[in-house]
C-alpha cells in the first residue's frame, strides 16, 4: 500500500498539466500501439501507418477518423480529469501524463490523416533540426521556470 508520503504534490500536479497544455507537448512521444475505446482496442499505431501508406481517402474513411479522434478526445479528456482530482501516486500520475501525451499525438497525427497531409517522407534532416530545436526550446522554457520559482 502506498502512503501518502508518494502522493503527487499539488504543485507536481500543476507541473503536469501545465505541461499537457504546452505548444508540441507530444513531440517525442511515442504512439500508443492500441488504446482501449468503449471496451474495443483500436490499433492506433496500424491505423497511422496504414494512412501513411494510401494516397486517398473515402469520404466514409475520413469521417472514420474524425469519430474516432472525437472518441479519443473524449479519453484524453477524463485522462486529464484524473490527472487534476485524483488521488495519484507519482508513478501513476507520470503514467497518466504520457498517456495523455500520447493520446494527444494521435489525434494530432489522425486529424492530418483525414485532411490528406500525412505522407510517407524519407529521412528529412530539416524535419528533424527543427524537432530538435523545438525540443531544446522547451527544455530552456522548463529551466528557466524552474529557476525563476
Amino acid at each position: 500500500m502506498n502512503g501518502l508520503d508518494d502522493l503527487i504534490t499539488t504543485e507536481e500536479r500543476e507541473h503536469l498539466l501545465f505541461g499537457l497544455h504546452r505548444f508540441l507537448t507530444w513531440v517525442g512521444e511515442k504512439l500508443p500501439e492500441k488504446v482501449e475505446v468503449d471496451g474495443k482496442d483500436i490499433e492506433i499505431n496500424d491505423l497511422i501507418w496504414r494512412c501513411i501508406h494510401k494516397k486517398n481517402f473515402s469520404e466514409q474513411e475520413k469521417q472514420h477518423f474524425m469519430d474516432l479522434v472525437r472518441l479519443l478526445e473524449a479519453k484524453e479528456k477524463l485522462d486529464e480529469q484524473s490527472l487534476e482530482k485524483a488521488s495519484l501516486t507519482r508513478e501513476d500520475a507520470i503514467r497518466l501524463y504520457h498517456e495523455s501525451a500520447a493520446l494527444i499525438r494521435a489525434i494530432m497525427d489522425l486529424r492530418e490523416c483525414e485532411a490528406g497531409n500525412v505522407k510517407l517522407k524519407g529521412p528529412d534532416i530539416e524535419t528533424r533540426r527543427k524537432i530538435d530545436d523545438a525540443k531544446r526550446w522547451m527544455g530552456f522554457l522548463k529551466n528557466v521556470g524552474k529557476n525563476s520559482g
